[in-house]
């Protein structure tokens, strides 16, 4: 039985020539270039990006810095790497606010706290401390006075 299995394999077997081997061997080169140039171009391509996407943002920062007083500027830098998503928000909106000629002075950390707000929907709150007792809300305070 051992003996037929091995004449059907050596029967099916082919013997490949030096050429076909090369020829084989060729191939599989130019296949793996192809692959090695694909990866290549993709990661140029997302270095590209991520090089274009810091330009904008250093761009954007120094035509913004031109347009706030100096705690506004410490208080975006602030902002910046704390929340990150919400201060490109408000430098593009006061590059958009620049750019139809709305601003006529330069914004105050008060301002651009006030904006901070309008795009977080965060309202401002104002708190009270008195002596021996925990923070409250003033509008919780009116409220327990008018009633």
């Amino acid at each position: 039985m051992r003996k037929i299995e091995t004449e059907n394999i050596t029967k099916n077997v082919r013997i490949l020539t030096d050429r076909e081997l090369e020829s084989l061997r060729e191939k599989r080169k130019r296949e793996l270039l192809s692959q090695s140039l694909k990866k290549d171009l993709a990661q140029k391509n997302q270095d590209d990006a991520v090089r274009k996407e810091q330009e904008r943002v250093i761009r954007s920062t120094m035509i913004v810095n031109q347009f706030l007083e100096i705690d506004a500027r410490e208080y975006m830098e602030w902002l910046s790497r704390a929340k990150p998503v919400v201060a490109q928000t408000i430098k593009d909106t006061i590059i958009l606010i620049v750019q139809k000629k709305m601003l006529q002075k330069p914004l105050t950390k008060i301002e651009l706290r006030k904006i901070e707000r309008e795009i977080t929907g965060e309202e401002s709150k104002i708190r009270v401390k008195r002596r021996g007792k925990d923070a409250t809300d003033l509008n919780e305070v009116i409220k327990g006075n008018e009633e």
